[in-house]
């Protein structure tokens, strides 16, 4: 396991060195680091509120272990959705994979050094999210210190089983598609997955949530924790193992858990050594196409020079898989996601709710529908990856007899139409699914245009002041850039002044906050417009 060991540290400095990155960049991971303190403080807060109601709530019932079942169901659901985008990436789609087949490595040392920087992305989430719910519950448990000690070896140890089955499952896949024919396609295909996966999980979930019943469940000790816990298996060993500290059922299932875990390792690395390379092999074939004058012919004609650029754009986005999957996929989940669910449960809390916004204040509905606008239209992955996605062949533009303000204008057209589809989407689930009335939906979708394209022009100015055009691979464009926070922060900053002040002014009834809000938008969007000309006029011929 030596050169295992060595060639993932290699492959760790290789992906997170500093040592190619500009001093902006460095001032800019600092920035966003320091943005980020007030936004982990508030994830905290939030953390120990909801675990300390629900525990308020079921510890009289002796039921506070479903605590703990949903905390562990939800990182697991976590891990497999994040590992499948992380796997794909590393293990299929980076640029370097090949070059490690002629090199004196086995075939579950390469995979053993590739999985790490993935299974750091892990244990970020893991000691975000998990580490602290633990630490939470053993204050109000009044745990001692073999909770701490237990429950530390079981953070450790969460990570590896999700990790390990989906890297499993997508290493079958790779193995046996038809790869070498259909890379791209098969690409994006996969890629889905983590979109199906999130949606079979709910399907599951909600099949299953009507079985039983619930008063008899709060009645019986961890009968509650077994639902939960039903369709993951590990998460409930871990439960019990923290629930019943001292007892021979919670030593044997936190053994359990440990040998799981151990065992799922050389699962992995077996498994590894016998599909890996076979995966591997099939991404350099390709479908050699002729070329057919006829047909290209029929699809030949003049067109405006905004048009073809803005088709082009989309067309890298869609035939790209990793575009695809980053900026189409990312854009959509949670509309999508959203929908699906609402038509799951139409009998549901959601199902109707639009109905009720005629008896709030016009005022707080608007202004409310507003931040959740931001929130959901501030990360545009399409913005701020719009001047990087042309990678080196960026410097093309500045040979062809194109103004630049089309140029730019196609990249921010592009943008928008992202956050328009998104908008669609949210539209049909409020008019058809929660009913909203239509004179709120309107003024929503009004707002909601105009600050899709604010959002537009932020991503894509931040993106242009600092570029990444020096990839060797898609990923480089999204992954550790935290680009995307930047416009959000900013937006945040500003589009919350602007709620807080209408929310506290004398301004009454929907009409009128929904004129004001306009007018300071479009005011909003003159200013930034102002400001990507500009920086159009002093950047584009000047970036390196």
């Amino acid at each position: 396991m030596s050169k295992a060991w060595k060639l993932m540290r290699v492959m760790v400095k290789m992906q997170l060195s500093m040592a190619n990155k500009s001093s902006m960049e460095k001032f800019g991971y600092i920035m966003i680091g320091l943005m980020m303190i007030p936004f982990g403080l508030l994830i905290l807060f939030f953390i120990q509120g909801i675990i300390g109601n629900m525990y308020a709530a079921l510890e009289p019932i002796g039921n506070e272990g479903v605590i703990l079942g949903l905390l562990f169901v939800m990182m697991t659901f976590i891990f497999c959705f994040t590992s499948i985008g992380t796997v794909l990436s590393s293990f299929y789609f980076a640029e370097d994979v090949e070059s490690f087949i002629s090199l004196p490595f086995q075939p579950y040392q390469i995979l053993f050094g590739k999985s790490a920087v993935p299974f750091l992305s892990l244990y970020g989430l893991n000691t975000i999210l998990l580490l602290p719910s633990l630490v939470f519950y053993g204050i109000h448990s009044g745990s001692g210190v073999l909770y701490y000690l237990l429950g530390f070896i079981v953070w450790a140890l969460t990570p590896i089983i999700p990790f390990v089955l989906t890297a499993i499952v997508l290493m079958f896949i790779m193995r046996f598609a038809n790869i070498s024919k259909n890379k791209d396609r098969t690409k994006v295909l996969v890629g889905l997955l983590g979109f199906v996966f999130a949606i079979g999980i709910n399907v599951l979930v909600r099949l299953d949530s009507g079985t039983g019943n619930a008063a008899e469940m709060l009645t019986q000790q961890n009968a509650l924790l077994e639902l939960v816990t039903k369709f993951f298996p590990t998460a409930y060993f871990s439960s019990i193992a923290l629930t019943d500290i001292g007892s021979w059922t919670g030593l044997f299932y936190f053994l359990l858990f440990v040998a799981l875990s151990l065992g799922a390792i050389l699962l992995f690395l077996t498994v590894g050594q016998r599909f890996y390379f076979k995966g591997v092999l099939g991404l350099s074939g390709g479908k050699r196409s002729e070329f057919d004058e006829e047909k290209v012919q029929k699809h030949v004609k003049q067109q405006s020079i905004l048009m073809s650029l803005w088709k082009k754009e989309i067309r890298i986005i869609f035939r790209t898989p990793t575009f695809f999957t980053q900026i189409v996929v990312q854009s959509l989940f949670f509309p999508v996601f959203l929908i699906i669910i609402m038509m799951l449960d139409p009998n549901g809390p959601l199902t109707g709710w639009g109905t009720q916004l005629n008896v709030i204040e016009g005022k707080k509905v608007i202004l409310g529908m507003f931040g959740l606008t931001v929130v959901a239209l501030g990360i545009n992955p399409a913005s701020f990856s719009s001047v990087s996605r042309d990678g080196k062949s960026w410097f093309n533009h500045l040979y062809l007899p194109i103004p630049a303000s089309k140029v730019i204008l196609s990249k921010l057209l592009v943008s928008f139409f992202m956050n328009f589809l998104s908008i669609l989407l949210l539209s049909l689930a409020a008019l058809i699914v929660l009913k909203v009335p239509f004179i709120i939906w309107f003024l929503w979708f009004v707002i909601s245009l105009i600050t899709g394209w604010i959002a537009s022009i932020a991503g894509l100015i931040i993106d242009l002041y600092t570029p990444k055009l020096n990839w060797t691979d898609e990923r480089e464009v999204f992954k550790g850039r935290f680009i995307g926070i930047v416009p959000l922060a900013l937006e945040a900053a500003v589009f919350g002044v602007v709620i807080l002040i209408l929310w506290n002014s004398g301004l009454e009834g929907i009409w009128t906050v929904s004129s004001v809000l306009i007018l300071v938008l479009l005011i909003i969007t003159a200013i930034t417009q102002y400001f990507l000309n500009r920086m159009v006029q002093q950047k584009y011929y000047k970036i390196l």
